[in-house]
Order: structure tokens, then C-alpha cells, then sequence
């Protein structure tokens, strides 16, 4: 009881402080804003919790992209189920909830992992706190999609460790956090908790046991198999479809945001290359390759304990200290190797269509948390800092004053050893003194911190573990900024006024992309970049209003492969004048432009302000229609052939037939709209077809008075059913990919766990 006391106390501290630090969100209606989430993840989770509040299976989105799968792309996690536990609460309270509740949950996971692999209370702490507010994973609350998998990484890499398990309650364990991994959706966190697994078998276990731990851990990556099997088949049965599979990516674009070497620099000081969290021209002197200001995580920042420990314990063998520097020198090749790619190998094709390598740096940051702790047992064990570490803190500090004394002299030296534009030495000399500065005060009082935590008084060492605690989070809890809940979710003025004039939702806004950078319209006024994300109807961000668009930029590549092509086909429209029929076959009443661009064809002005302008269709058709005429074609390039030349209203069909067809104007009722299902009434005088602004995708049933019928592709991108001459009752049903046959999956997991758990275990069956 002592001992679970023990481990509970710091515990339950930890989950305290996590929320002190996150006030703001979780007790004054503040919601975190910046980085991806507004373009893209906020829309998403608001489709899955929408769809678990209203009591539906989050099969589908029908505001993105004209309407796509929701559950089997994996990048969604839709069935993972905090999402669906947070579902009773508004959603903007649940996503103040959320990232805070993975925080909590990552520090706890961190301070299991060190209690089983050797660490006192206070390095676990220091360790818990090092990975939680590391700036990789504060980064993280940009990325609601990868927040799980960072969280369950201890856990996963805690199960593996645990020396007194039977193999057995092991490999059930590790297969439920496994599984949650997999229903989380992101491959690169699951891919890094089994690499971590691995390599601690390979660096830990003596050569007797590595088999049957290798055994161990392909167990339970065939269970967790099973528990996540919903998702799993449904993403095998949905990736054939999509453009990223089909097209694929080159070397350039899949390795394109890698660590660049010269970050490693963020190691020692937090923002080196400038004021990463303001999304503000002029605040970064430094951006990736991809246009953003430095990479995928704001910073690598840790800390200066972990560092220190890390060039201390370096050739240490004590156990843990092999596994941190093996997972160090993992996430460094792993995260910067890209950076290196010649550029004659930039266009070759990539194996995998994954992107992003930088996402490696998460073993990065639970290395350091090791090298924390490892650092906290030494110095409890030393009689000071080690000088070098003070050295160090004296040419951070040196460096500052110089940068304060020459401040173009270190810009154009910092842009020329990073190889950035010339231009930015101006940004550079003015944030590198102060950046310097920082880093230099956070090191030495690091430095000041592990010479009073080496003494034996008790308060001497709580002082210590408070001051360590306290660095990392001053210098990251920056980059989670927060907002007032109407900054982030209120409408805007042009959502609510296409809310009024098509309160049924039956059409869609065009927005092709501007000529504008992002926040040039604002002048540098828009802060934390939410305006461009709201105002330019680019990217997923009107899914918040129950908006929908067609031609959205599609932030995670996961569009169905004929929604890309006419996406291509429609970016070239854009520039005719005789494309209005084009947009407003595809139900584009309404588009929204900035000032320095023309009309569309079709389009004329009906609003606006003084930086953007409103314009309506001329002739739009709705989403869900009964067609008049249409043509018939029997394969893709035949309907790309004809599409540009379709009349108003008309709708090319690859039916597997050729010709054309016309027919009288019938009646349709439309008795329920759901993502996920249709209920109509159609009357007809003559046969005709039943048009349908969703994805072509073959996992759907629809049924015409109860009586399946086939869908064909329609528009190229859309999805089309004929309909007979009389009265019916039409039902359209989206379905899961693999069916319900899939849930044996996670039964089978939990008979097999539990017989297994409830075996009695053979002799030698223990770790030991």
C-alpha cells in the first residue's frame, strides 16, 4: 500500500501542475489556436465528435472536398475512443480537454517507465516533466491527430519493460496499448513505440532472452491487430483509392520537412531562429523547405538538464543510459538523414507515401526525459555541475552580448551558416540577441539548480526539482497559445451569410487558391494566422460551420484519387470564361475571392468587405439532384474528354455505356440528410438518374424500395444511381469498409486476452 501511495502522490502532482500550466483552456473559455489545427484538425474532430454526439458511426464527411470517407482514412483516429468519450461535451470544451488530458497522461506514462527501469521519485518527475514539456510534445497540440501516440510512446515502451509480467500478461498488455496506437491512426508513433520496443530487447536483454522477447512483442503486435482490426481493414480497403496511394510521392516531398542539422542548435537554446509561435511575418529568419517557419515542432527544446546529462553520461553502460543514447542516435538518423538528400534523388519515387520524417524527433524528446533522470540520479551522487557546463553557459552569454553589440554582423554570419536567404539577416539580428540571452540565462541556472540539488538538505532538493521543472515549461508554454472561443469557432461573416441563404446546406463555396501569401492580406495583423485559416475557405476550416467546398486544398493527401483529378481539372477551369457550368454543375453557388483576383466565370459580386469579395452562381444545381440529361461514357478518359464540354446542368456518367439521355423534370423529397445516410422520395415520368455530390466510393448500399441497385461515377469524382419511371423510396448508406464482420476483430482480442491472462502460466514463464 506504501509503495502504490509512493507512486501515486507524484502522480496526481503531475496531473495538478499540467493544469495550472493550462489554466486558460480548461477554466476561462480559451481555446488553443495556431499551427495546423484550425485548417485542418479542429474541422476533423469536429466531424468524428459530431457524429458520436448525435449518436452516428463517423463513416463520412460531407463538407470536405465534396464529400470522402471519414473513418478509413487513418489519419482521423476516429475510433479512438477519447474521442468518443469526450463526445457528451461541447466540442470546444472537449478540445480545451484534450491535448491537456494527453499531457497528463504522457507525464504519467513517462514516470511508470522510469519506475520500472530503475529511477527515483525525483528523476521521474524530472523526466516526466523534460518529455511533457519538451518542445516537441507541446508542438503537438497543433496536431490533435499524432497527441495519442505521443502519449501512449511510454506506456507502450513501460509495457515492454516490466521484469516481473509473465510473458503472457505482457503481450496482452502491450497489445491493448498497441491497439489504441493503431485506432489512434498515426503511423509514424506507431512506428517509433515498436522501434523503441526493439531496441530496447536489443540494447537490455541479455542474447538468451532476445528471441523470446522478440516473440513477446510479435505477439502482441498480432493481437493489437485484432483490436484494431476495424480500422485497419477499413484503411487497406480505402488507401487503393486515394491519390496518395495511386501517385504516390517523390524523395523531395516525402523527406521534403526533415530536421535541418543546424536545429540541433534549439538543444541548447529554445528559439534560436526567432519568434517560431507568433504566426507573424517578420517574427522567423529561418523557414523550412516547405515554407514554414522551421518545421513540424516549434523547437526541440528540453530543458538544460537533459543536455547536460546527455555530454556527461554519454559513454555511460549503466542500464537505461545505453538505451537513451541508442534511441537518441535513432531519432537523429532517423529525423535529419532527409535533409541530406541530393537533389538528383529528389524526384525519385518514394517507397512509402509517408512524409514528414521530422516527426522522428519524438524519440528525440524521450531520449532526453531518460537523460533527465539519468542526470538527476547523478547529481544527487556529484559534488556540483561539471565545469564544462558552466564554460558553456558563459559563451552562451558571451555570444548574446556579442549579438547585442554587432547585431548585423551575427545575422548575416547566422543566415549564411544556415544557408537561409540573405534578406533575413535583418530578422536575424534582431532576434538572435535576445534568443541567446534566453538560452544563456535558462542554462546557467540549470547549472546553479543541479549545484543546490546536490546537497542533502531536503528543501534544497525540492528547490532544485522545482527550478528544472519550471524551464522547460517557461520557455515552450508559448507555443500553446490559446484564444477566445470566438476567435476560433464563430462564423464568419460570409459563413452566415451563406447559412442564410442555404440553411439546407444543399451547395458548396468555391475558393481556388489565392495569389496572396498567407497573411499578406492583414498585413501582420492577423494574429496567430486564424484569420487567413477562417477567411479563405482554402483548407478544412468551414467543416466548423456545417460548410462545405469541393475544391479545398487537401491538408493530409487523403482525398480519393478521381477527387484529384478534378481538382486539377478545376484549378485550369478557374482560368476560362466559359466555365460556369463546370462549377455550377458541381452545386458551387457560392464563391469567396480577395480583392487582387477576378471573378470566376459565372460568378457576380454580391458582397464583401475591403478585402475580399462574395460572388453567387449564376445557374448552380444542388448537391442531390434528378437529372434532366446527361451523357454516358465507359471509361474515365472518355468522361475527361467530355466534361469540359457538358451544357449547364448536365452530368457525364461512366455508366459502361455510350451515348446521351434527357428526361422530363421529376419530383425529389428529401426526408433525411445525414453523413451517413439518405431517405428520399423520387417521382418520375421516364427513367432517369439520381445524382449525388459524394465521393465515388464502392463502399456503399443503396437500395430503391428496399432493392439494391449499382452506383456508378458521375462527374468523374461523384457518384450517380438510375432510377426507374414511377414513385420510389430511395435509401443511400454509407458503410465501413470490410463490414460489420470486422468486430470480431476486437472480440476475438478480448477472449484470447482473457485466456490468456486467466491461464495458469507455465514454469519459467516470468522475465527475469
Amino acid at each position: 500500500m506504501n509503495d502504490l501511495r509512493r507512486s501515486l502522490l507524484p502522480a496526481s502532482l503531475f496531473v495538478v501542475l499540467v493544469a495550472l500550466v493550462y489554466f486558460d483552456p480548461l477554466f476561462l473559455r480559451r481555446n488553443f489556436g495556431g499551427g495546423d489545427l484550425l485548417g485542418y484538425n479542429l474541422p476533423i474532430e469536429k466531424a468524428v465528435h459530431d457524429a458520436y454526439a448525435q449518436g452516428r458511426w463517423p463513416l463520412w464527411v460531407q463538407e470536405i472536398s465534396g464529400g470522402r470517407p471519414l473513418l478509413a482514412n487513418i489519419n482521423v483516429g476516429a475510433l479512438y475512443p477519447i474521442r468518443a468519450l469526450l463526445s457528451p461535451v461541447p466540442f470546444p470544451t472537449a478540445m480545451r480537454i484534450y491535448p491537456v488530458l494527453h499531457w497528463a497522461l504522457g507525464g504519467i506514462g513517462v514516470m511508470a517507465l522510469l519506475s520500472s527501469i530503475g529511477g527515483s521519485p525525483g528523476a521521474r518527475w524530472l523526466a516526466a516533466a523534460t518529455y511533457v514539456f519538451s518542445g516537441v510534445s507541446v508542438s503537438e497540440v497543433f496536431y490533435t491527430n499524432d497527441h495519442p501516440g505521443v502519449m501512449l510512446l511510454p506506456w507502450i515502451l513501460w509495457a515492454m519493460t516490466q521484469p516481473a509480467w509473465s510473458e503472457r500478461k505482457r503481450v496482452v498488455v502491450l497489445s491493448f496499448l498497441l491497439g489504441l496506437d493503431f485506432l489512434a491512426g498515426d503511423v509514424f508513433t506507431v512506428g517509433m513505440a515498436l522501434l523503441a520496443c526493439l531496441l530496447w530487447v536489443l540494447v537490455e536483454r541479455t542474447r538468451l532472452r532476445v528471441g523470446r522477447e522478440v516473440g513477446v512483442l510479435a505477439s502482441a503486435i498480432a493481437l493489437s491487430a485484432l483490436f484494431a482490426l476495424p480500422q485497419l481493414l477499413a484503411t487497406a480497403l480505402w488507401a487503393p483509392h486515394t491519390y496518395r496511394a495511386i501517385s504516390g510521392f517523390s524523395l523531395g516531398d516525402s523527406l521534403e520537412v526533415s530536421l535541418s542539422p543546424h536545429r540541433l542548435f534549439e538543444l541548447l537554446i529554445p528559439f534560436p531562429f526567432g519568434d517560431v509561435w507568433r504566426a507573424e511575418p517578420g517574427a522567423v529568419w529561418e523557414y523550412s523547405v516547405a515554407g514554414r517557419p522551421i518545421g513540424f515542432f516549434s523547437t526541440l527544446y528540453a530543458g538544460a538538464l537533459a543536455p547536460i546529462a546527455l555530454i556527461s553520461l554519454w559513454r555511460a553502460e549503466q542500464r537505461a543510459a545505453r538505451f537513451a543514447r541508442v534511441l537518441l542516435i535513432s531519432g537523429l538518423v532517423l529525423g535529419v538523414s532527409g535533409s541530406f538528400l541530393p537533389e538528383r534523388m529528389k524526384s525519385w519515387r518514394s517507397p512509402l507515401p509517408l512524409r514528414h520524417p521530422e516527426k522522428f524527433a519524438l524519440l528525440i524528446a524521450l531520449a532526453l526525459a531518460i537523460y533527465a533522470a539519468i542526470g538527476w540520479e547523478k547529481l544527487r551522487a556529484s559534488q556540483g555541475a561539471p565545469r564544462w557546463a558552466l564554460a558553456v553557459g558563459v559563451g552562451l552569454a558571451g555570444m548574446a552580448v556579442w549579438a547585442r553589440w554587432a547585431p548585423m554582423t551575427v545575422g548575416r554570419l547566422a543566415v549564411l551558416a544556415t544557408g537561409t536567404d540573405p534578406g533575413a539577416a535583418e530578422i536575424a539580428a534582431t532576434r538572435l540577441g535576445p534568443a541567446l540571452a534566453e538560452g544563456a540565462i535558462l542554462w546557467m541556472v540549470s547549472v546553479v539548480a543541479w549545484d543546490i540539488g546536490a546537497r542533502r538538505n531536503p528543501a534544497a532538493v525540492l528547490a532544485a526539482l522545482a527550478v528544472l521543472t519550471v524551464i522547460p515549461l517557461a520557455a515552450n508554454r508559448r507555443i500553446a497559445r490559446t484564444y477566445s472561443q470566438e476567435e476560433i469557432f464563430a462564423p464568419t461573416a460570409f459563413a452566415r451569410s451563406v447559412q442564410r441563404a442555404d440553411p439546407d446546406g444543399a451547395f458548396r463555396t468555391l475558393a481556388i487558391p489565392s495569389s496572396l501569401t498567407p497573411g499578406a492580406a492583414w498585413s501582420g495583423q492577423d494574429v496567430g494566422g486564424l484569420e487567413n485559416w477562417r477567411r479563405s475557405w482554402l483548407y478544412f476550416t468551414p467543416t466548423l460551420w456545417q460548410r462545405g467546398t469541393v475544391f479545398n486544398q487537401d491538408a493530409d493527401i487523403g482525398d480519393l484519387e478521381r477527387t484529384e483529378i478534378v481538382r486539377r481539372l478545376a484549378t485550369r477551369a478557374a482560368g476560362y470564361i466559359d466555365s460556369g457550368p463546370f462549377f455550377g454543375s458541381l452545386a458551387l453557388r457560392f464563391a469567396i475571392r480577395f480583392k487582387d483576383e477576378p471573378a470566376r466565370a459565372g460568378y457576380h459580386r454580391v458582397g464583401g468587405d475591403s478585402i475580399q469579395d462574395w460572388d453567387e452562381h449564376e445557374r448552380p444545381y444542388p448537391d442531390i439532384r434528378l437529372l434532366s440529361s446527361w451523357q454516358e461514357v465507359s471509361t474515365t478518359s472518355g468522361a475527361l474528354h467530355v466534361f469540359p464540354r457538358l451544357r449547364a446542368g448536365e452530368v457525364v456518367l461512366e455508366s459502361g455505356s455510350s451515348g446521351s439521355g434527357a428526361a422530363p423534370e421529376g419530383i425529389l423529397r428529401i426526408l433525411e440528410r445525414t453523413p451517413e445516410r439518405l431517405r428520399l422520395e423520387t417521382e418520375l415520368s421516364a427513367p432517369a438518374w439520381l445524382f449525388v455530390l459524394r465521393g465515388y466510393f464502392p463502399f456503399r448500399r443503396v437500395l430503391v424500395d428496399g432493392r439494391p441497385t449499382e452506383v456508378f461515377p458521375a462527374q468523374i469524382a461523384f457518384s450517380a444511381a438510375r432510377i426507374q419511371a414511377g414513385r420510389h423510396a430511395v435509401e443511400w448508406i454509407e458503410e465501413q469498409p470490410g463490414g460489420r464482420g470486422v468486430w470480431a476483430g476486437p472480440v476475438a482480442f478480448v477472449l484470447l486476452s482473457a485466456a490468456s491472462l486467466t491461464m495458469r502460466s507455465r514454469r519459467g514463464d516470468g522475465v527475469r
